[in-house]
C-alpha cells in the first residue's frame, strides 16, 4: 500500500446557509483513502454525503481543514496545478445535471474536449468507456431519453472516461429499481477489480449499498465514524438504524 494516501480530510468542516443562518453540513471530518481501496460511506439522506463528495472532487471548498491529493492540500495549490491534479478525479453524480437534445456521447465525451482533447480521440474513449458500463445501446439517446438505471450509467461513463485514479460515486442507482441497483454495485465491484491502483468511494442510504467495500465508514449529521484509514473496516450505527459490521469483501 502506498505511503501517502490518494486523498486524505484533515478535520474538513463545511457550512450551507439556511436563511440568515449557517447550518453545519460537515463537522471535523477525518479520512484517508488508498489506491486500491473500495470504501463506502453510509449514511442517511442530508447526512452531508453528497457534499463530501463535492469537496473531494474539487467541487466545493472546506470553510475549514484541509482536503489532500497525493499527499498535497488543494486549497495550498498554484490554480493551474489544482485543475491538474483535480483531473485525476472522477465524480459520478446521484442526479445527472446536464443540458437537454444531445446526444451521450458527445456529454461522456465532453471532460476530455474540455481539456483539449482530438475530436476523435474524445468520441472514441467515449464510446469505450459507455461500452464498459453496459450503456452502449444509449450512445446516440437524448439524455431525457434514459431510464434511471441508464442516467446513472452514462454518468458512470463520464467519469470514467478520463481514466481518474479517484472514483466518487454518490448512491448509485438509488432512483433505478432494485434489480438495476445491484448490477451498478455488481459493475463497480468489477471496476475496481480490473484496476487494482483505483480508489473507489462510494456512499449509500442502507447496507445494500455498501456490499463488497473494503471499509465502511458512517456518516450522520455530519459526523463520520470509522476506521479512518486503511487497517480493518468498522460500521458503526447511525440515528434510526444500527448495524453492526462491515460486509466481507
Amino acid at each position: 500500500m502506498s505511503e501517502v494516501a490518494l486523498l486524505a480530510f484533515e478535520r474538513v468542516e463545511r457550512r450551507h446557509r439556511s436563511g440568515r443562518e449557517p447550518v453545519a453540513v460537515l463537522r471535523d471530518v477525518s479520512f484517508a483513502l488508498w489506491p486500491g481501496e473500495l470504501v463506502a460511506i453510509l449514511g442517511p439522506r442530508r447526512a452531508g454525503k453528497t457534499t463530501l463528495l463535492r469537496i473531494a472532487a474539487g467541487l466545493e471548498r472546506p470553510d475549514a481543514g484541509s482536503v489532500r491529493l497525493d499527499g498535497r492540500a488543494l486549497d495550498e495549490l498554484p490554480a493551474g496545478e489544482r485543475t491538474r491534479r483535480l483531473r485525476a478525479v472522477g465524480l459520478a453524480p446521484k442526479h445527472w445535471r446536464v443540458a437537454r437534445g444531445k446526444p451521450v456521447l458527445d456529454h461522456v465525451a465532453l471532460p476530455l474536449l474540455a481539456e483539449g482533447r482530438p475530436l476523435m480521440t474524445a468520441m472514441a474513449k467515449a464510446h469505450e468507456a459507455i461500452e464498459r458500463v453496459g450503456a452502449g445501446d444509449c450512445a446516440s439517446a437524448a439524455v431525457d431519453e434514459l431510464a434511471p438505471g441508464e442516467e446513472a450509467r452514462v454518468a458512470l461513463a463520464q467519469a470514467l472516461v478520463r481514466e481518474p485514479r479517484l472514483l466518487l460515486v454518490d448512491e448509485p442507482g438509488v432512483l433505478a429499481a432494485p434489480d438495476e441497483r445491484e448490477k451498478l454495485l455488481a459493475l463497480l465491484r468489477a471496476i475496481a477489480a480490473e484496476r487494482p491502483k483505483l480508489a473507489l468511494l462510494v456512499t449509500a442510504r442502507d447496507v445494500t449499498g455498501v456490499t463488497g467495500a473494503s471499509r465502511v465508514l458512517t456518516l450522520d449529521a455530519g459526523a463520520l465514524r470509522g476506521a479512518p484509514g486503511p487497517a480493518g473496516a468498522a460500521v458503526l450505527p447511525f440515528r434510526q438504524r444500527a448495524v453492526a459490521a462491515a460486509p466481507t469483501p
